[in-house]
Parts: structure tokens; C-alpha cells; sequence
């Protein structure tokens, strides 16, 4: 078992993050935002004495807090002989790296990344970055393009799950992911209207009822409809034209015609409810 003083390397500024002093009360609230005054004094100290320095000229800034907002306003410590110091630098060495492939040898979880950031004394993205340079992460790839193939089958069958369209993506030896294939169709603005069937809150817009009234024609037998899995209880009910065509038909006396949506009727009739 390796030693972690064996790895670890002071740092003054290392020490001092890690404890993140704070002189008097903790700044909360809207007190959290740097005020241009603060920012006047971190700029007139923190060239000079650094951190250090700082946390008892800005009381309630922590250590970690001060480091940050130099790093934003640019400010660096000048060392002896006028060279820049104090932002830290993270270093590997043979330990380290040793510890880091030790920690890969399996899946890490991201409990285990941090205890050998612990064990490193580096920072957590620090570790997972390291691991990618080691060669011990698969990087991340971007997205291939899509092809017209692609984009022609989901566009024509874009009323279809995305489960479904990845399927048949795959059959015609394409790999995309369901997700990847939502955002497509999204970008697209495809038009995902199922054209042979509606769900409940569709058709009860058509016929000009609410919901509820749509759930009374299924519920009583009267409707032909399937449930189905969906995000949403719109969703809910899955109903064929043809079953809605039969159902008009043979209940016309509990529908008001007036109400109907004119154009989408005659374009149930002229297709046969197809």
C-alpha cells in the first residue's frame, strides 16, 4: 500500500486552499457578490502578499473565494527576482500516476476518483484528466454526421417512438441512439403527427369535447382504443382512424356535428376512416 506523505508535495498555496481560512463572518446572501471596493483592495494587495495578505483586508472572503477572484481579474503574485507566482500548477510524478492506474484497473466510481485525489493532494477533474492522458479513459467522440439515408428514414417515419426508429435505423446498418434521434428530429422540426391514428386529447380537440368526454366513449365500449406507454396522460389513449370513423358512424346521435372540426371530417370520410 502506497504511503500518501510519499506523494504528497507541500505547497504554500496548496495548504492554504485546503484549510480555506475566512477572516470574521462568512459573506451569504447578496453579500456573496464582489463589490467594486473589494475588488480595489484585492487588486492593491494581492500582487504584493497574495492570498495571505488579503484575508485580513477583505474580512468574510475565504481563501479559496480570494484565489478565485484573482484568477478572474488576471492578478498573479510576483516572486523573487520579479518572476509570477502563486497560481498553482499540478504536477504528476511515477507514484501518482501509479496510483491513478491502480484506481482504473476497474470502473472508478466517482467515490473513488476522489479518494485519490485525496490520496494525489491533486483535484478531482485533475485526476480524471490525468487518466484520459494515460491513456486509461476512452475519450469522448463527437457524433458522426448523419447521412441523407438517415435523415430520410426518420423524417418519413418520424410519428413512430424513437425506440422504433433506432431499431429500424439499425436494420438498415446505421447506430444511433434514441436520444441522439429525438434531438434530430427536434433540429429537423419534423412534423410527428401519426397519420393514421390520434391520441385523446387529440381527437376530443377534433370533435370539439373535452377529454373527459373522450374517456366516457372508451370507458363505455363505445371507442376502440389501446393504452399505450407515453409521457404524458394526453398520450395515454391510442386511437386508429378507423375506429374512430366506425365509431362516428354508429353513435352519431351523441355527436354534436357543429362542433366537429368541418375539414377534418371530411377527411376522415373521403379516406374511409383509412
Amino acid at each position: 500500500m502506497m504511503d500518501a506523505a510519499v506523494i504528497r508535495e507541500p505547497s504554500g498555496i496548496r495548504e492554504l486552499l485546503d484549510c480555506n481560512p475566512i477572516a470574521g463572518t462568512p459573506r451569504v446572501g447578496s453579500l456573496r457578490f464582489w463589490t467594486g471596493r473589494e475588488e480595489k483592495i484585492l487588486r492593491a494587495t494581492y500582487p504584493g502578499g497574495g492570498v495571505s495578505a488579503c484575508l485580513a483586508a477583505l474580512p468574510g472572503r475565504s481563501a479559496s473565494s480570494i484565489y478565485q477572484r484573482a484568477a478572474v481579474l488576471g492578478l498573479r503574485v510576483s516572486g523573487r527576482g520579479g518572476n509570477i507566482r502563486e497560481r498553482q500548477r499540478w504536477t504528476s510524478s511515477e507514484p501518482i500516476d501509479a496510483l491513478i492506474r491502480r484506481t482504473y484497473q476497474k470502473t472508478p466510481s466517482k467515490g473513488d476518483i476522489s479518494t485519490c485525489a485525496a490520496t494525489c493532494g491533486r483535484p478531482r477533474w485533475w485526476v480524471s484528466k490525468r487518466a484520459q492522458t494515460l491513456g486509461l479513459v476512452t475519450p469522448r467522440f463527437k457524433e458522426p454526421p448523419w447521412t441523407d439515408a438517415e435523415i430520410e428514414l426518420v423524417t418519413e417515419n418520424a410519428h413512430r417512438s424513437p425506440v422504433t426508429l433506432q431499431r429500424m435505423l439499425q436494420r438498415r446498418g446505421f447506430s444511433r441512439t434514441a436520444t441522439a434521434i429525438t434531438v434530430k428530429l427536434k433540429r429537423l422540426h419534423a412534423d410527428r403527427t401519426d397519420p393514421h391514428h390520434l391520441n385523446a386529447n387529440q381527437l376530443a380537440t377534433v370533435m370539439g369535447v373535452d377529454r373527459k368526454t373522450v374517456g366516457q366513449w372508451i370507458s363505455k365500449g363505445w371507442l376502440i382504443a389501446r393504452r399505450r406507454q407515453a409521457s404524458s396522460l394526453d398520450d395515454f389513449w391510442w386511437i386508429h382512424r378507423k375506429d374512430i370513423a366506425r365509431f362516428i358512424t354508429d353513435n352519431v346521435a351523441v355527436i354534436d356535428i357543429r362542433k366537429v372540426d368541418k375539414f377534418w371530417f371530411v377527411d376522415l370520410l373521403a379516406g374511409g376512416g383509412k
